[in-house]
């Protein structure tokens, strides 16, 4: 899916979970948002990205267990489990040999190239991202009430994401050889 359907689940949960108040309504949205995202990307390119793909596995994992059990705490964690699966992965990739991330921009021609320090550091910095992510998820989940997490879970997360997007792009450029800008 193009990056703008990543938002496409989370508007949806969004404008559910504010027409009804009920996450049992907005939960069962996005679960099916998110498959009909996943069928349709196994028809146009007769595979689904890794990070679609887990994201939805455990998605209807926890959400069905968060409608099974009619207990919001489990799709209340699915947040920090997928953003901690994340950060794990990258790191384990970094350590490996791995460039996942220097893979993914570069196929998309979106930067000219970079030695391998900054896209190791891009790594690591993703990674811490995606681990506070998860973790703030968890003061939300249990010292919040259902709408504040609801809030955090579509503003926060996303104000953070923009935060270090910013951040990102900044130390790209800075690193960037002279004469060289952010599209290659």
């Amino acid at each position: 899916m193009k990056e703008t359907g990543l938002f496409i689940p989370l508007i949806v949960f969004f404008g559910v979970f504010l027409a009804t108040r009920d996450i049992l309504y907005a939960t069962a949205s996005i679960m099916a948002v998110v498959s009909i995202q996943v069928f349709i990307e196994k028809l146009r390119k007769g595979k689904v990205q890794h990070k679609l793909l887990i994201t939805w596995v455990l998605l209807m994992i926890f959400g069905s267990a968060t409608l099974l059990f009619r207990d919001p705490i489990f799709i209340q964690w699915k947040l920090t489990i997928v953003n901690w699966i994340f950060a794990i992965a990258l790191i384990v990739a970094q350590l490996f040999g791995k460039k996942p991330i220097k893979g993914l921009v570069q196929m998309s021609g979106a930067l000219p190239e970079l030695p391998d320090l900054v896209w190791r550091n891009i790594a690591f910095i993703w990674s811490f991202v995606f681990f506070f992510i998860g973790t703030l998820n968890l003061y939300f989940v249990f010292y919040t009430d259902i709408s504040t997490w609801v809030n955090f879970k579509v503003f926060g997360t996303l104000g953070i994401t923009i935060i270090f997007a910013l951040i990102t792009s900044f130390y790209v450029a800075k690193t960037l050889p002279k004469g060289k800008d952010l599209v290659g």
